[in-house]
């Protein structure tokens, strides 16, 4: 990822769950030039143009209940966010769990009036 996004408040990754991973990069690869960047797990592939990795493309797991998106707030620190948005009335949805590669933390929460979001945490460089 380029240096926007690393700086708190900022959308800084997002992510399309979908029902056919391959028709997706396609698609998008076709609209607005992405490239796959690589799949550092089983079925998550990383998207993005020249040397900079934009968001994610992966298929639907069996909890998932529709295709969609899921954009990440870049946070200076999940855990005093994950605080916060408690304490403003949102509630943890996905607890904190490690990116591959010691690349930082991420969560989902949501907000006070139903709506999922990702917060991330990125591992300093």
């Amino acid at each position: 990822m380029g240096q926007q996004g690393y700086t708190h408040g900022d959308f800084g990754w997002t992510q399309l769950t979908t029902t056919n991973t391959a028709e997706a990069l396609k698609f998008y690869s076709a609209l607005v030039g992405w490239e796959k960047k690589g799949e550092p797990v089983p079925d998550y592939n990383i998207v993005g143009r020249g040397d900079e990795g934009l968001g994610g493309i992966t298929n639907m797991k069996e909890d998932d209940t529709v295709p969609g998106w899921m954009p990440y707030i870049t946070v200076d620190d999940l855990d005093a966010t994950l605080a916060k948005a408690e304490e403003l009335g949102g509630k943890i949805h996905m607890p904190p769990m490690p990116l591959p590669n010691d690349g930082g933390r991420v969560a989902i929460i949501i907000d006070p009036q139903g709506v999922a979001t990702g917060l991330a945490q990125y591992a300093k460089k």
